[in-house]
């Protein structure tokens, strides 16, 4: 179990950039690999951080990218309005770090 530091962002659109989680790298790799890559990328970024972390690794991997996933498309697909004091919230900071601020909902779901 991790608990305290802090992670560097900038490693999400940056793989050059050390994320400060351990096996950030394969962890960012294989959600790339999940979200943009075709079968071959997916599986050699699958069976990259099983070697590294193990089968269930995979699987808490697989499950956090897929919510993530369908939480936001549910919420853009619904409208559900952002409130003010949610924008200031630490997924906003990093949305808008990663240069995602100025889409609006319809704009992501749209991507």
């Amino acid at each position: 179990m991790i608990t305290g530091g802090d992670a560097n962002v900038d490693a999400v659109g940056d793989s050059s950039e050390e994320s400060g989680v351990p096996e950030g790298a394969l962890l960012l790799a294989f959600t790339d690999a999940v979200m943009q890559g075709g079968a071959g990328d997916i599986s050699e970024a699958r069976n990259a951080l099983a070697t590294a972390l193990g089968e269930r690794a995979v699987v808490d991997t697989s499950a956090v990218i897929a919510m993530f996933n369908i939480m936001d498309r549910i919420a853009d697909a619904t409208g559900i309005p952002v409130d003010e004091g949610v924008a200031h919230d630490a997924r906003y900071r990093i949305g808008n770090k990663l240069g995602m601020g100025h889409l609006t909902p319809e704009q992501r779901s749209a991507e």
